[in-house]
C-alpha cells in the first residue's frame, strides 16, 4: 500500500492552489536536505549519500498535476475527486516521517526475496524468466529506510473510517465480540487474532511481506526492524481497529499511531532541527578500542596521504589512481581521523611486522619518519609530543586529540571470547597476517578498520554460509572505502 485512495467518506476538498503551495513547500525542503548532504561530502560507500531521486521526481510530478488544476473549475466533480485523491499528503506523511527518524538511507526501496519450500532467502535481482514453479521471487517497497538500513519504514495515510470500509467489505469481524465467547481462548475476553486475515487485510498482508522480506535480509548480519506509521489511526477508540493493529504487530513489526506521534498527532521537526540526526553515522557501534590492519597503518604513513604528490613517470597505476583520489577527498581528515577519533589504537605484532618490512624496503624518508611517530619507537615521548611531530609531517590538520602511538598488541585468540565454529573455517581460507589481524579484532570484541575489501568480502559471506543460528554474527569490520600505498622510493635510491 504505497499510496492510500480517496478516503471513505471524503475529506474536505482542499484547494488546487494551497496543494501546489504545499508541495513547492515539500520540494524546497528536500532542495535543502540535499545541499545539507552535499555540503558534508559525504560518500556513497559511506551510506553518506540519500536515494532521494525517485521520491522527489514522484512529488514534482504531483505538484505539476496539481498547477494544472489551478485553472480547472474548482467545483465539478472530476476537479473535486482529483483533488481528494492527491498524493501529496502521502508524500508529506513520508517526509515526516523521515524527519522523525536518525541514519536515513533511501526513499522507495525494493526488497527482494525467494519463496520456496524450504523458506524464503534474500536474492539481489529482479524476477528473471528461469524461475521454476518451485521458486518464485517476490518484492515488497519500502518507504523509507533508516538506521543506516537496519529499519524499514512503511507508511500509510489510510483514515480510520477508510479501514473500517475495508474490513467491513472484507467480512471481518471481532470474534470477541461474540455473545457465547465459543471462540474466545481460555475465557480470558481477549480478542484472538483472526486466522488468515493477512489475504484479507491489506495492511496485515503488507506486515507480513514485509517481515519475509526483512527475514531474508541481512544488514550487519541483522535483519532490518519493520516499522509502520499510522498517522490517521489512533488506538483504543475502535475495538476492531485496536485488534487489526495487533495482528500487524504478531509479524513483528512496530507501529506508530497518530496518537503516539505527538501530542496532537500533527507536529513535524523543521528540517534544521532533525537534519544532523538524518545522517547516517558510519563509526556507531565502533568499540573504545579500535583494531588497525596493516592496509590502514601504510596509509596512516604515506606521503599520499598527507598532502599533494607530483606525479613522476615511474609511478604504478595504482599510485597515480591514489593521488586523484587524494584531489577529490583527503583520507585522513575526511575518513581516517573522524572514524579513529580519540578512542585507544592497537594493532597485532603481525600487522605491525608486515608493515615495517615494507616501510623499511621501500619507503621514503618522511615515511619512515612518520612510521617511528605512529608507533611510538621512543617511549619517552608523551602522546602530545608525538603529534606535534606528525603534524610538522602533514600539510593536513592532524587532531590534538589523536591517540598515539599505536600500540602492538598479541594475537592470541584464545584469550578473547570463544569464537563460532565457522571461524575455523575462516581461519583456513586466510593468510597468517589476515588471520592475526581479523581473528583477533573478532575474538577481542575489536573492530577492525581495514581496506583490504577482498577479505572483508570473504569473511563476511563464509559466516552467512555456514552460521549455525540467526543470532550468529561475524566481527565488526569498517572498510575505509579507499586504500593508500607508500609513494615507495625511487630504483637505486638509499634514502
Amino acid at each position: 500500500m504505497d499510496e492510500d485512495e480517496s478516503n471513505i467518506p471524503g475529506p474536505p476538498t482542499v484547494g488546487a492552489e494551497e496543494l501546489v503551495l504545499r508541495s513547492q513547500n515539500l520540494l524546497g525542503e528536500l532542495e535543502e536536505f540535499e545541499e545539507f548532504l552535499a555540503g558534508k561530502n559525504r560518500r556513497e560507500s559511506e551510506l553518506g549519500n540519500v536515494e532521494l531521486r525517485q521520491f522527489r521526481n514522484s512529488i514534482t510530478a504531483e505538484s505539476k498535476s496539481l498547477r494544472k488544476l489551478t485553472t480547472a473549475d474548482p467545483t465539478s466533480e472530476k476537479t473535486v475527486h482529483t483533488l481528494r485523491s492527491s498524493n501529496l499528503p502521502f508524500y508529506e506523511a513520508v517526509w515526516a516521517a523521515a524527519k522523525s527518524s536518525t541514519g536515513l538511507v533511501a526513499f522507495n526501496k525494493r526488497f527482494y526475496w525467494e519463496e520456496a519450500s524450504s523458506g524464503s532467502r534474500a536474492v539481489n535481482k529482479k524476477v528473471s524468466s528461469g524461475n521454476t514453479a518451485k521458486t518464485k521471487q517476490k518484492n515488497v517497497l519500502v518507504d523509507i529506510v533508516t538506521q543506516g538500513g537496519l529499519e524499514w519504514v512503511k507508511v500509510s495515510t489510510i483514515t480510520e473510517a477508510r479501514l473500517l470500509f475495508d474490513m467491513a467489505k472484507a467480512g471481518w469481524e471481532q470474534l470477541s465480540d461474540s455473545e457465547d465467547g465459543e471462540d474466545e481462548e481460555d475465557g480470558d475476553g481477549a480478542a484472538p487474532s483472526a486466522t488468515g486475515s493477512g489475504d484479507e487485510l491489506s495492511l496485515v498482508k503488507l506486515a507480513e511481506e514485509l517481515s519475509r522480506a526483512a527475514r531474508a535480509t541481512r544488514i550487519r548480519y541483522k535483519h532490518p526492524q519493520v516499522r509502520f506509521v499510522l498517522p490517521k489511526i489512533g488506538l483504543g477508540t475502535t475495538p476492531e481497529i485496536d485488534t487489526l493493529i495487533a495482528n500487524i504487530k504478531a509479524t513483528g513489526a512496530q507501529v506508530e499511531c497518530g496518537s503516539s506521534l505527538s501530542a496532537d498527532g500533527t507536529h513535524v521537526p523543521a528540517l534544521k532541527e532533525v537534519a544532523c540526526n538524518l545522517l547516517v553515522d558510519p563509526f556507531a557501534g565502533f568499540s573504545p578500542t579500535l583494531n588497525i590492519d596493516c592496509t590502514i597503518l601504510l596509509a596512516l604513513v604515506s606521503d599520499l596521504s598527507h598532502g599533494a604528490v607530483a606525479l613522476q613517470p615511474r609511478f604504478h597505476r595504482a599510485i597515480v589512481r591514489q593521488i586523484e583520489l587524494e584531489k577529490q577527498e583527503k583520507l585522513l581528515p575526511d575518513l581516517l581521523f573522524p572514524a579513529m577519533g580519540v578512542r585507544e589504537l592497537v594493532c597485532t605484532r603481525e600487522a605491525h611486522r608486515r608493515m615495517r618490512e615494507i616501510v623499511e624496503l621501500i619507503g621514503t624518508t618522511t615515511e619512515r619518519r612518520r612510521t617511528v611517530l605512529l608507533m611510538g619507537d621512543d617511549p619517552s615521548k608523551p602522546r602530545e609530543v608525538l603529534v606535534d611531530e606528525f603534524r610538522e609531517l602533514s600539510d593536513y590538520e592532524v587532531p590534538r586529540d589523536w591517540n598515539l602511538p599505536i600500540r602492538v598488541v598479541e594475537s592470541d585468540i584464545d584469550a578473547g571470547k570463544p569464537l563460532p565454529a565457522t571461524a575455523k573455517i575462516i581461519a583456513e581460507k586466510l593468510s597468517e597476517i589476515n588471520r592475526s589481524v581479523f581473528l583477533f579484532g573478532w575474538a577481542s570484541g575489536l573492530t577492525t578498520i581495514s581496506s583490504n575489501r577482498t577479505v572483508a568480502k570473504l569473511i563476511e559471506n563464509l559466516v552467512e554460509g555456514h552460521r549455525k543460528g540467526d543470532d550468529e554474527t561475524g566481527p565488526s569490520i569498517w572498510l575505509c572505502p579507499t586504500a593508500r600505498s607508500l609513494v615507495g622510493k625511487e630504483k637505486n635510491r638509499k634514502s
